[in-house]
């Protein structure tokens, strides 16, 4: 009884995968395309358009028609070029002899003038303008003066050295 029932199994197994591998394939494409044919043309055209792009950019920004002097000039900042001496003179020369800079603050724009080197340089007014309110009356001037000679020098060294001649300002800014 279990031989009868083991080989009913068997047959009906056998039946059902004979049915299952001759169901019919499906039909092949009548033509067949390379992928080759695609592929090549789109990756010549990415790269074309690509190149295209980089050369548009680089046309359309204005420093590429900057004379090459102008892009080559030594900074403000290097060192040879800043005699604290002179620069201590003129300035009492221009703002009297109680002329002084507020070295943090003098150090910081010139820090960040010196991380936007390349780039255009652009103030935070607001922060510029509450400062200079909530400085004393007195240090307004030299609140400005600090700020600007950071900015535009440019040298942290310049700051430090000017406050080490006595130029650092004594009154505190009120933060």
């Amino acid at each position: 009884m279990r031989l009868t029932r083991i080989s009913v199994i068997l047959a009906c197994c056998f039946i059902m995968l004979s049915y299952v591998g001759s169901a019919p394939a499906p039909q092949e494409p009548f033509f067949e395309l390379p992928v080759q044919l695609v592929g090549f043309p789109v990756i010549i055209a990415a790269v074309r358009i690509t190149n295209f792009v980089k050369k548009l950019a680089y046309s359309l920004n204005p420093q590429t028609y900057m004379n090459r002097t102008k892009r080559t000039l030594p900074r403000p900042h290097d060192e040879e070029i800043l005699d604290v001496g002179t620069v201590e003179k003129k300035l009492i020369a221009e703002l009297g002899e109680n002329v002084c800079i507020y070295e943090r603050i003098c150090a910081k724009y010139a820090e960040i003038t010196l991380q936007k080197r390349s780039r255009e340089r652009a103030l935070d007014w607001d922060v510029v303008f509450s400062q200079y309110k909530s400085s004393p009356n007195l240090m307004k001037e030299n609140y400005l003066l600090s700020v600007f000679l950071g900015d535009i020098v440019g040298s942290p060294r310049l700051c430090h050295q000017l406050a080490k001649r006595g130029r650092e300002c004594t009154i505190p800014l009120s933060d």
